[in-house]
């Protein structure tokens, strides 16, 4: 049976774990825990500079630091555990300490690192490895970095999206496919949504090829750019061009869905698909404009 997962993020005073102090605990997964230390030394200025978190904060919001590692430590359990973190040897180092500190026993944990997970999968791909700019580079704009709270929720994120990569790159490990892209366009119609989806998608594109360097990609998004859905004539223009697309889709070896959603232009492209017996493959994690959550794509 798999093992119950939770995605931790510390925030801290420095980045010693027997000299520095845990100040902001996130957890999230099989349960959830926020808190900040009340009784945590000062930060040191390279790590208030990234927290934020000053000593009035933590004292007026926060708990003593043995009673929010006792309930971080009842979310837990004490059985057997997955614990997934962002740089895990630094919230497993911190972990450890704090635990030793107060004389407290840890449950059994398999720790699994999205950072080393992400540079695995990217190679040499010209990416940044941190939190942040995986995000960035998946197409992504998280509310709030640095903390412990949402980053442990964007590594949960992080963490599903990289197993549907991982799963996509083995796949296709040796060869060089011609891959169709496909992901919502039109939105509400407006030139806004349109453009924003546009964008969006040679985002995800430079991630796929930064995924899959042998692939070769075709990006609608990007071929039919010149093109204007939203004017007057928008619906007869989308109806020469999604004939166009399903013409590119039988080019291909596979279609690419980003994203769960299915509006009529997938829908469309995926018939093709089944039609010509190619794969269909779904990646999560679509994150267009705000006027791209639309049906009417």
């Amino acid at each position: 049976m798999p093992l119950p997962t939770f995605y931790l993020d510390f925030e801290t005073t420095g980045l010693d774990p027997f000299r520095d102090a845990v100040v902001e605990v996130g957890l999230r997964g099989e349960g959830t825990f926020d808190a900040l230390v009340s009784d945590a030394p000062p930060s040191k200025a390279a790590a208030q500079r990234v927290h934020g978190l000053s000593q009035e904060q933590l004292k007026a919001k926060g708990r003593a630091g043995r009673e929010a590692l006792l309930e971080l430590l009842r979310v837990l359990g004490s059985d057997p555990v997955r614990v997934v973190a962002h740089q895990a040897v630094f919230e497993r180092d911190f972990l450890e300490a704090w635990a030793q500190r107060e004389g407290l026993a840890l449950p059994p944990i398999q720790w699994d690192c999205t950072f080393v997970r992400a540079r695995q999968l990217l190679g040499e791909a010209p990416i940044g490895h941190g939190l942040g700019e995986l995000a960035t580079a998946l197409g992504w704009a998280p509310a709030a970095l640095h903390r412990a709270g949402p980053d442990a929720a964007l590594t949960r994120r992080l963490d599903e999206s990289l197993r549907a990569w991982e799963a996509l790159q083995a796949r296709f490990q040796g060869q060089a496919p011609v891959l169709y892209l496909a992901g919502p366009l039109r939105g509400d119609g407006s030139p806004e949504a349109i453009r924003a989806n546009q964008a969006a998608m040679l985002v995800r594109a430079r991630w796929v090829q930064s995924v899959l360097p042998k692939a070769t990609l075709v990006v609608p998004h990007g071929n039919f750019a010149f093109v204007d859905e939203s004017g007057p004539r928008g619906h007869q223009v989308r109806s020469q061009v999604l004939a166009s697309c399903e013409k590119l889709v039988r080019l291909c070896d596979a279609l690419l869905q980003n994203g769960e959603a299915v509006t009529e232009g997938i829908r469309r492209e995926r018939e093709a698909a089944l039609a010509h017996g190619l794969p269909i493959l779904v990646v999560p994690g679509w994150e267009g404009g705000a006027a791209a959550a639309s049906s009417a794509a």
